[in-house]
């Protein structure tokens, strides 16, 4: 549990006994519930208990898959560039660091929804004021936009926090944690840019 709250506020902290230790099964719950929490909270449906029951299974079914293919991925990257991690450290970052990503996406959209006119729609996935695309111009080829959306400052924490946790279940040098981490970010940025473009 400890490390739940650490990832947020002493990332060196909460990944320090990642080679040892990694678990990652409380933070994938931590995460259902905290992205299950921020539908209701934003979108406020009528709630039944079958739709409570549903909605949990929903998140869940939609976040294991792609946290077990980006963990496979951080693993198989992690090999390749001699950062040698278990597939459950890799695991265990990628679970802590998709919540943290996920609890920074709903702070910053709820300080934006108290913020900004009740006639605004807040994108949960895009939360304004977060990233690049508001700069770049209607006419602008949809690449350009896709890229300028995926340069926001919660992908330069999870950027940062994914290095952490990299380094700390590793235990290799700087430049090789480094390379692994860029090169999963360049894979991310790439599939991203396949789906808003394709």
């Amino acid at each position: 549990m400890p490390r739940l709250i650490d990832v947020v506020l002493d990332p060196g902290a909460a990944f320090r006994d990642v080679r040892s230790h990694p678990t990652w099964g409380i933070a994938l719950l931590a995460l259902v519930m905290l992205r299950f929490g921020s539908v209701i909270a934003f979108y406020q449906p009528s709630i039944t208990p079958a739709k409570l029951a549903a909605g949990v299974l929903f998140q869940l079914v939609t976040t294991l898959p792609l946290l077990l293919v980006t963990s496979t991925l951080l693993w198989v990257i992690a090999a390749l560039w001699r950062a040698h991690i278990s597939w459950a450290s890799a695991a265990c970052v990628t679970t802590h660091v998709m919540l943290a990503y996920t609890f920074l996406t709903v702070a910053v959209a709820s300080g934006m929804g108290a913020l900004l006119p009740a006639s605004v729609d807040v994108d949960l996935r895009h939360p304004p004021f977060t990233n690049l695309s508001t700069l770049v111009s209607d006419a602008a080829p949809r690449w350009i936009f896709g890229i300028a959306r995926e340069a926001d400052v919660r992908s330069v924490y999870a950027v940062v926090l994914a290095w952490i946790g990299v380094r700390a279940a590793s235990g290799a040098d700087a430049w090789v944690v480094t390379g692994t981490v860029v090169s999963c970010s360049v894979v991310a940025v790439a599939l991203a840019l396949a789906s808003a473009v394709g």
